[in-house]
């Protein structure tokens, strides 16, 4: 997308979706016997190719917003990305606008595909890239949940966001929890917790599974669950959450002070 840096934002038509999805159908389908568990292998001029469907004026049309894209954007981040679209996409009806959030995928398709040592880019699943609203694979949409999730947390989303633009993390689905997004005190705790301010990540081991005792998956998926049965976790402050956790959390307490 190097023609141009600002540009309105357009959205994919029916016609454009359709094509966009048989193009990564039919990469996909030529690299299979390539295809790994991180994607397809696809060379810088397939990619090129891809990215250059969001500027066919027959598959485009203008998206409801009068609002200009910098289309030569780079991103440290998926919560860069994210804190710059939620600027400048403001409706949240937004979020069920397949074409809007596919042509911004193929605008910013270089940042949304890991690349390997090689030179090669890895083109993962259409809903990487266009929408699917299937209750797992909805929040696999890097660009849109990058989006949908800073619109959420704000300067908090750092949390689940501190990746690069084409990781899917397991943080991000996460996020959707009901016990996680609408309880501001729990996001404090685990940005407390797990959060290194100075290095702008996660800390090494907070993302383990939900079987690693002081994992923040386990303190979503098994402790908090059993913590809100006894307590009124939304009324607590984050310093009073940490005080009920298990010991198993402790291993985080001198790191957060």
């Amino acid at each position: 997308m190097s023609e141009f840096a600002c540009t309105q934002v357009m959205r994919f038509t029916e016609q454009g979706l359709a094509t966009v999805r048989l193009a990564i159908e039919g990469l996909r389908d030529q690299g299979s016997t390539k295809k790994g568990s991180q994607g397809t292998p696809i060379s810088s001029e397939e990619l090129d190719t891809l990215s250059q469907l969001a500027l066919r004026q027959d598959l485009v049309e203008p998206y409801d917003e009068k609002a200009e894209i910098d289309t030569s954007k780079q991103f440290e981040s998926r919560y860069d990305m994210g804190r710059y679209l939620a600027g400048l996409i403001t409706h949240s009806q937004a979020e069920r606008d397949a074409g809007l959030w596919t042509w911004i995928s193929m605008v910013y398709l270089s940042q949304l595909l890991a690349r390997r040592k090689d030179g090669m880019s890895l083109l993962g699943s259409e809903y990487r890239y266009i929408p699917d609203d299937n209750r797992l694979r909805y929040y696999r949409h890097l660009a849109k949940m990058a989006w949908s999730i800073f619109r959420q947390y704000g300067e908090k989303s750092k949390l689940f966001l501190s990746v690069s633009c084409s990781t899917h993390s397991d943080f991000v689905e996460q996020s959707q929890k009901d016990e996680v997004r609408s309880n501001p005190h729990l996001i404090e705790l685990c940005l407390d917790l797990f959060y290194d301010e100075k290095a702008a990540k996660l800390k090494k081991g907070v993302a383990s599974s939900v079987a690693t005792p002081g994992s923040f998956r386990r303190l979503v998926s098994v402790i908090s669950p059993q913590l809100y049965m006894n307590f009124d976790l939304y009324e607590m402050p984050s310093q009073r959450i940490q005080d009920i956790l298990p010991r198993e959390f402790e291993k985080w307490f001198e790191k957060a002070a």
